[in-house]
């Protein structure tokens, strides 16, 4: 080999809630320890969790929409109240980051499969310095080579930026260098197809079906996802 060239890098791009571990249940409590706090009544945590894997905005704008409203009735700057929300949700959640979160089974052992063969960069759109957090509270944080929030660029899933980003800084390059996307969601198939990586969809997930664009693989349990690279 010619002393100028590189090795060919293997690059494991993976969403986190969903895909890793399962959050819904500490974020839907830090929801309702909020609407305490912003003095709100608490809602049925069935009318919470679908919408905590959804974006932060998302979250935002359906769980605490009665305070922004009230916010706005008042004459208060709906920035500012969606702000205040942010603040308040980000303080509570990352003080009880994995009361009730854990790894999937077998995750723990698939990281550790996947940093032995290549570098693993987290791509969410949960904020960078909470998902930093979940990662070393679920005591993976040595496993990941690089974490892209949804406040890290901006543009988030299913935009391929963050990939782009996180692949030039760990010197991917296109033509030498394989990359894999594993997700729960279309938005994870979505920015991993269009940056070019083979996609693995996570059907231990929070989604019943897989999504469209259609995955080139399918992980049905997380030892799934060293067989399916290990064939490529």
């Amino acid at each position: 080999m010619n002393p100028i060239e590189h090795a060919r890098q293997t690059f494991f791009f993976t969403d986190l809630d969903g895909t890793l571990e399962d959050s819904r249940a500490d974020m839907t409590a830090a929801a309702q320890r909020v609407r305490v706090a912003l003095g709100l009544v608490q809602r049925e945590d069935a009318s919470i969790t679908p919408h905590v894997n959804r974006g932060m905005r998302e979250l935002y704008l359906t769980c605490f929409d009665d305070f922004l409203a009230s916010s706005a009735a008042r004459g208060a700057s709906f920035e500012a109240a969606l702000e205040q929300v942010r603040l308040a949700y980000e303080a509570d959640y990352l003080a009880h980051i994995a009361d009730a979160t854990t790894l999937y089974p077998g995750m723990a052992e698939t990281l550790q499969g996947l940093a032995a063969r290549g570098k693993v960069i987290v791509i969410t759109n949960k904020p960078e310095h909470l998902s930093r957090a979940l990662l070393a509270a679920l005591g993976v944080k040595s496993l990941v080579t690089d974490v892209m929030g949804g406040d890290s660029c901006a543009e988030t899933k299913p935009s391929a930026l963050p990939l782009r980003i996180a692949a030039q800084r760990h010197g991917y390059v296109e033509g030498r260098d394989a990359a894999f996307m594993m997700g729960d969601t279309a938005a994870d198939m979505a920015c991993g197809k269009a940056f070019g990586a083979q996609t693995i969809w996570c059907a231990y997930g929070y989604l019943e079906a897989a999504p469209e664009p259609t995955p080139n693989f399918t992980a049905r349990t997380a030892a799934d996802i060293v067989s399916i690279v290990e064939r490529r």
